[in-house]
C-alpha cells in the first residue's frame, strides 16, 4: 500500500498489497486524493476508508456491484447522476474485463467508487451526518433515557393538545425536546450516583456513565412520536360535538384511550412491517430524520469531520458554531414579523394597493385569498408550514410549487365561472356552507343512531363546498390514482425486492437482500414486534 503525505494528501499511490489469488486485479496508477474526492462528492477520509476497502476486491466483484447499483439506483433521483454514469459506462466498456492489464486505472477507480456506495451511504447528505460505523457497547436503554424521554413525552403532548384547538395553534416540535434534554441529560450524568440492580444478567444503573448520543436520539424519537397527536382526536371532536353527531359516549375517557390506541398501534404495527420496503433499502431516505440525526452528532460530536457542501465546496465549520449562529440569527429575526410588525407574516402588499378591489383581494390574499403574491410572507413558520425547503431535495420543493399554482389555477376557473355554485361562497375556504351561505349543521340530517337521513337531508339543505375545497377533493383522488400507477410504474423492482426480503426473513438462513451499510448494522439488532402491534390493534 502507498504512502501518504498527512500533512498536504497530495496522493494515493494506488498499488495493492501482495495478493496469493492470482484473480486479483491491482492497479498501481498514482490517484490525486483531492481530484478523486472532488469527482466523488466526498470527503477525503471517506475516499481514504473507501480505498482500503477496495483493495479486497476482485475485478468481478467490482462488476457484481456495480451491476447491482445501476439495476437498484438506475431511477433514483437522489443518486449522484455522476456516479451513475461513470458505473454505467465502466460496465459498458467490455475491453476493461478482456484485457485488465491494460485499464489499470479505470479498475482501481472503480473500484473506489464501488467501495464508497456499497461500504458506505451512496448519498452525500446521509454520510455528512450519519456515522457508517456503530459502537455496540454504548448502553440506550437506560434507567436515565426512559425517564427523561417518558417526561417529555407527557409534556410535549400535553402542550400540543391542549393548544391544537386555538387559533392559531401553538405547536412544539421534537426538535425543542432534542435540544431540552441535552442539557438534562448532562445534568443527570454528573449528579445522579452509580446505584442500581442486576436484571437478566443486564446491570442498570441510574447514571451509568456518559450521557452518550444513543440515549439521546431514543429521547428524541420518543418525543417525535409524542409530538405527534393522535387522528382519533378528530373522531372524537366530531361525534362529541352537538354541531356535528352528538354521541355522547365520544367522551368517555375509556372510549378515547382506547380508540387512540388502536388507531397508534396500526399505524406502529404497519411501520414496522413496511421496513423492508421504506426503510432498509438505501434509497429509501427520509430527509426530516437526518435533520434529528444532524442536531443530535452537532451536540455529541467532540470533532467535526468536514463535509461537502454546495458549490463543490468541503465545509470544515463546526455544526455546533453553525448551529449557533443560525439559532442566534433566527432568534433576532423572529420579532420583526410575529410581534414589532405583524404584516410582515401576511404581506398583503398587492391587496394594499388597492384595498376595495375584490378581484385583486381574491386571486392575491395571502389570508382569504388564493395567494397569487411573488412575496407573500417573511416569517419563516409561514414559508415552511408545507414544505421545509431546507430539509427536502430542492425539486421536492419546486414540485409542491408548481402542484399548488395548478391548483390555485383549477380554483380560478371552478369560482368564476360559478361552477357547483361556488361563486357565491368564499374562494378560499375549507368550510361547509348550506343553501342559505351560512355554516352547515351536520346534525340536523341525522337521525337517532346518528345515520344520514334523506328526508331530514332533503328538508335542510344539500352541501356546498368553496372551490378551494372542490379543488383539493379532485386532486385528492387523483393522487390516490396517480401513487399506485406510479409505484407499479417505477417502483415494481424495489417493490418486489421487499417482498422477496420478507419471504427469505421466515427461513433459517435468509440472505441479507439489503447491501445498504446502515441496514447492515441495523440486523445486529433484533427484529421489532409490528406484527404484534397490528394483532393488539
Amino acid at each position: 500500500m502507498g504512502a501518504l503525505d498527512e500533512k498536504t494528501g497530495d496522493t494515493i499511490d494506488a498499488v495493492t498489497p501482495v495478493d496469493a489469488n492470482p484473480q486479483r486485479e491491482s492497479f498501481d496508477d498514482k490517484v490525486s486524493l483531492d481530484e478523486v474526492a472532488r469527482q466523488l462528492n466526498a470527503t477525503p477520509e471517506e475516499v481514504l476508508e473507501a480505498r482500503e476497502h477496495s483493495l479486497a476486491l476482485s475485478l468481478e466483484e467490482t462488476k457484481e456491484s456495480a451491476e447491482r447499483l445501476v439495476h437498484q439506483h438506475g431511477l433514483d433521483p437522489n443518486f449522484p447522476a455522476g456516479a451513475l454514469e461513470r458505473l454505467k459506462e465502466f460496465l459498458a466498456n467490455d475491453d476493461i474485463f478482456a484485457n485488465p492489464d491494460a485499464h489499470t486505472r479505470e479498475i482501481g477507480e472503480a473500484k473506489i467508487e464501488v467501495s464508497l456506495l456499497t461500504t458506505n451511504s451512496p448519498y452525500a447528505e446521509v454520510r455528512a451526518v450519519v456515522d457508517a460505523h456503530d459502537d455496540v457497547t454504548l448502553p440506550v436503554s437506560t434507567i436515565r433515557s426512559w425517564t427523561i424521554g417518558l417526561f417529555f413525552v407527557v409534556f410535549i403532548a400535553f402542550i400540543n393538545q391542549l393548544f391544537s384547538v386555538r387559533q392559531p395553534s401553538i405547536t412544539l416540535r421534537a426538535e425543542v425536546v432534542q435540544l431540552l434534554a441535552y442539557p438534562v441529560g448532562k445534568a443527570a450524568e454528573r449528579w445522579l450516583p452509580d446505584v442500581g440492580f442486576t436484571l437478566f444478567g443486564v446491570r442498570h444503573s441510574l447514571n451509568p456513565g456518559p450521557f452518550n448520543k444513543k440515549e439521546h436520539m431514543l429521547i428524541s424519537i420518543m418525543a417525535s412520536v409524542g409530538k405527534t397527536l393522535p387522528s382519533s382526536r378528530y373522531i372524537i371532536f366530531t361525534q362529541w360535538m352537538d354541531r356535528y353527531f352528538g354521541q355522547k359516549y365520544a367522551k368517555s375517557f375509556s372510549y378515547q384511550i382506547l380508540l387512540a390506541l388502536s388507531t397508534n398501534l396500526m399505524g406502529f404495527g404497519l411501520a414496522g412491517l413496511c421496513r423492508r420496503f421504506l426503510v432498509y433499502p438505501s434509497f429509501c431516505l427520509w430527509p426530516a430524520s437526518l435533520v434529528t440525526i444532524a442536531l443530535n452528532s452537532s451536540l455529541h460530536n467532540e470533532v467535526n469531520h468536514p463535509v461537502p457542501g454546495p458549490f463543490k465546496r468541503i465545509y470544515s465549520m463546526s455544526r455546533y458554531r453553525l448551529f449557533l449562529a443560525a439559532f442566534a440569527a433566527m432568534f433576532v429575526w423572529f420579532w420583526f414579523p410575529d410581534y414589532i410588525f405583524g404584516a410582515l407574516s401576511l404581506f398583503n402588499w398587492v391587496a394594499w394597493i388597492a384595498p376595495n378591489n375584490f378581484t385583486l383581494t381574491a386571486l392575491t390574499g395571502v389570508k382569504k385569498g388564493l395567494g397569487f403574491n411573488p412575496l407573500p410572507t417573511f416569517d419563516w413558520n409561514v414559508a415552511t408550514h408545507v414544505v421545509q425547503p431546507l430539509v427536502v431535495p430542492f425539486r421536492v420543493t419546486l414540485n409542491t410549487f408548481v402542484g399548488v399554482f395548478l391548483g390555485g389555477i383549477t380554483i380560478i376557473g371552478l369560482y368564476w365561472t360559478n361552477a357547483y355554485n361556488t361563486g357565491y361562497l368564499p374562494i378560499n375556504s375549507n368550510l361547509m356552507y348550506n343553501h342559505f351561505g351560512g355554516s352547515y349543521n351536520v346534525s340536523k340530517i341525522l337521525d337517532g343512531r346518528g345515520w344520514l337521513d334523506e328526508a331530514k337531508y332533503q328538508a335542510y339543505s344539500p352541501v356546498y363546498l368553496a372551490a378551494s375545497s372542490i379543488t383539493m377533493y379532485y386532486y385528492f383522488f387523483a393522487v390516490y390514482a396517480a401513487t399506485v400507477s406510479y409505484a407499479i410504474l417505477f417502483h415494481r423492482h424495489d417493490i418486489a425486492l421487499g417482498f422477496r426480503s420478507l419471504l427469505r426473513s421466515f427461513k433459517k438462513e435468509a440472505s441479507n437482500d439489503f447491501k445498504d451499510v446502515h441496514t447492515r448494522m441495523m440486523s445486529n439488532y433484533p427484529e421489532g414486534i409490528g406484527a404484534i402491534l397490528v394483532g393488539l390493534a
